[in-house]
Parts: structure tokens; C-alpha cells; sequence
């Protein structure tokens, strides 16, 4: 009888140890801590391109700036991460593609997250900005942008394709010419890198970037 007994019990422990195992599965599948498929795709295209740069004078932070071209690659993974978001059709993927297209044939465009400890001088996007941002090519060329703006929204899809924008930044979207002030293309033909540089009275950075 005792024997019979000391079995029952332990099928009994083993079934619930079968279903605890069970139940824990179930929610870790359903609370999967790991990242999302589609962000680990695109934040492998963002690690090739991010640059990080700073402004110091003596001990002190003047800027802190995540940049990231908005070159091919990266504006076809904002599309795919979009498209992931938004279940959108085969034909709603197109259309975005082909406006990424048409804007990057146009210019050379450049995303910054931008950090300045006086709020008040974070105002890239001013006629009567405390900083002056330039694109330089390999000859030493430079031009100004032709629009400077501030992406103002932190909504979820926002979040999801500017990842580096930090919580106490501004965003910047920075618009160059494709071409240089005499009408011809302002990078070679084969030249993809350019610099930018960032500049004021309380300092100057550059970033090197990857930007067609």
C-alpha cells in the first residue's frame, strides 16, 4: 500500500512539473523578452552607418550627436521596417520604395540626433542657428543644406526607425544638394563618403559618413 501510495505521489509531482514546464514555455513565447526579428535586421543596417561625435570645451559638453546617412541601404531598410509594422502590401512597399528613390536621385540627406546641454541652443533647424552644418567632399568642396528640419513626433514607428534618437535630443532631418554649386554631381562618380561638419562658437565636429 505504502509503495502504491509514494508512486501515486510522484506521478502526481511529475504531471505537475510537466505542466509548470508547459505554462512557462507558453509564456515565455508569449512574452519573448529577445528583439523582434525586424529590428535586428534593421539595426545591423544602422550599426554599419551610425556615427557618434561630440563638441567638449575643457571639461564641458557643448554637443553630442548620433548621425546616420540616409544612404541607400538605410532608406530601404526604414521601408522594410515599415512595411513590417504596418502589414502593408506588395504595392503600398513599392510606392514607399519609389519615393525613397526619388528623393535620395535628389539629395543627400542626413539624420541627427542632437544633444546640447542649454536646450535653447539646440536650434539647427533656425535661420539664426548657434551652429552651422556643411557637407565637404573629397576635393574639400563644401555646401549648405538646402533644408534643415526637426522631426518633432516620438511616435512608436518613429522610434522604431530612429532608434539613436536619444530621450534628451532633437532630431534633424538635413537635406544637401545632389549637386555642388557649379550644377555638376558634388561627390565623383564612385565616391560615397562625405563629411560632415558641424560648427559654432562653442566648438566644431565632423563626421565622416557613408552617405550614397
Amino acid at each position: 500500500m505504502l509503495a502504491a501510495r509514494t508512486a501515486a505521489v510522484i506521478l502526481a509531482l511529475a504531471l505537475m512539473a510537466m505542466v509548470g514546464c508547459s505554462s512557462v514555455k507558453d509564456a515565455y513565447h508569449e512574452y519573448d523578452p529577445r528583439p523582434r526579428p525586424a529590428d535586428v535586421a534593421f539595426g545591423k543596417v544602422l550599426e554599419k552607418y551610425l556615427v557618434k561625435g561630440s563638441i567638449h570645451h575643457g571639461a564641458a559638453t557643448e554637443m553630442l550627436a548620433d548621425v546616420v546617412p540616409a544612404n541607400w541601404e538605410v532608406r530601404a531598410a526604414w521601408v522594410d521596417r515599415r512595411a513590417e509594422a504596418f502589414a502593408w502590401t506588395p504595392e503600398q512597399k513599392a510606392k514607399d520604395l519609389a519615393d525613397q528613390r526619388a528623393e535620395y536621385d535628389q539629395y543627400n540627406t542626413i539624420l541627427a540626433s542632437v544633444f546640447v546641454p542649454d536646450k535653447k541652443w539646440n536650434n539647427l533647424d533656425d535661420q539664426e542657428a548657434n551652429w552651422r552644418v556643411y557637407l565637404i567632399n573629397a576635393k574639400g568642396e563644401r555646401v549648405e543644406p538646402v533644408d534643415v528640419r526637426k522631426i518633432k513626433k516620438r511616435t512608436a514607428i518613429h522610434e522604431a526607425i530612429y532608434p539613436f534618437w536619444g530621450p534628451w535630443s532633437q532630431l534633424y532631418l538635413v537635406k544637401f544638394p545632389i549637386n555642388g554649386p557649379k550644377g555638376k554631381p558634388f561627390l565623383a562618380p564612385g565616391e560615397k563618403q562625405a563629411t560632415m561638419l558641424v560648427t559654432g562658437a562653442p566648438g566644431r565636429a565632423n563626421f565622416k559618413l557613408v552617405i550614397r
